[in-house]
C-alpha cells in the first residue's frame, strides 16, 4: 500500500520553485504613483529594508508617526530564524504578525535616522491625501487594538507584534501587504511584489483613474 505523502518533503521542490519565480519577478522594480493633487494632503513612507518593506504613516497629533509591517509570526514575533521557519512561511501559509513602532518627531526622516536601528536601503516618500492615510492608520490601529492579549515586543526588530487575520506566505508577504495599504491611499501600484524593490513614478494627470493602464516611469 503506498504510504501518503508528506508535505515536508515536498517543501524542497516548491521552494526551489518558488525561488526561481522570485528570481525572475525581482529583475524590475515595483512602479508606484502618488495620486494627482491630494487635498488636505499628507506624506507616508515606504521604508526598504532589503528584503522586505514597512510603512510610516503619520499619527494623529501630527508629532508622532506610526511604522507597521505584515510578516510571519515566528519569524518576527517568535524571532525562530532557522531554516525550517523559513522553509515553512516559503512552501504554505503561516501565521502572521502586525508590526507596530511608534517614532516622536516632526519630520519622518530625522525619526527614522535617530530612532531606527533595524537595517534600511531606501526610503520613498509620498503625498497622498490625508484623510485616506488616517482611514488606513485607524484600520491597522484597530488590529492592533485586538490583538494586544499576543502582544510580542522585539527589541531587536524594533517593533511589537500582534495577530494579523489573514496568513502569511511568499506570495502574500510584506511586499504585498504593503501594495495594498498603498492603494488604499490611491495609490498606482503596477505588480504584486513579491520582492522589495520600488520605485516611485511621477504623479499622474489630474485626469487620470484607477481603469487607467498600470504606472510607468
Amino acid at each position: 500500500m503506498p504510504r501518503p505523502a508528506v508535505p515536508y518533503l515536498r517543501a524542497p521542490r516548491t521552494v526551489l520553485l518558488v525561488l526561481l519565480v522570485v528570481a525572475f519577478a525581482g529583475c524590475a522594480p515595483v512602479q508606484v504613483q502618488p495620486p494627482p493633487d491630494p487635498d488636505p494632503a499628507t506624506q507616508v513612507l515606504i521604508i526598504d529594508h532589503g528584503r522586505h518593506s514597512s510603512l510610516l504613516l503619520p499619527d494623529a497629533d501630527g508629532r508622532h508617526w506610526l511604522r507597521y509591517s505584515y510578516g510571519d509570526w515566528r519569524f518576527y514575533a517568535e524571532r525562530r530564524t532557522g531554516p525550517f521557519s523559513a522553509l515553512a512561511a516559503l512552501a504554505w501559509p503561516t501565521r502572521a504578525a502586525l508590526g507596530r513602532q511608534v517614532l516622536a518627531g516632526d519630520h519622518p526622516e530625522e525619526a527614522l535616522r535617530r530612532d531606527l536601528r533595524v537595517p534600511v536601503r531606501e526610503v520613498l516618500a509620498l503625498t497622498v491625501d490625508a484623510n485616506e492615510a488616517a482611514a488606513l492608520r485607524e484600520d491597522l490601529e484597530e488590529l492592533w487594538r485586538t490583538g494586544q492579549d499576543d502582544r510580542r515586543e522585539m527589541a531587536v526588530w524594533d517593533m511589537a507584534f500582534v495577530r494579523h487575520p489573514i496568513p502569511y506566505s511568499l506570495r502574500h508577504n510584506s511586499n504585498r501587504m504593503i501594495a495594498l495599504w498603498l492603494a488604499e491611499l490611491e495609490v498606482r501600484v503596477s505588480r504584486s511584489p513579491i520582492l522589495s524593490r520600488w520605485q516611485v513614478c511621477p504623479v499622474a494627470p489630474g485626469n487620470a483613474t484607477e481603469d487607467d493602464d498600470a504606472p510607468d516611469c
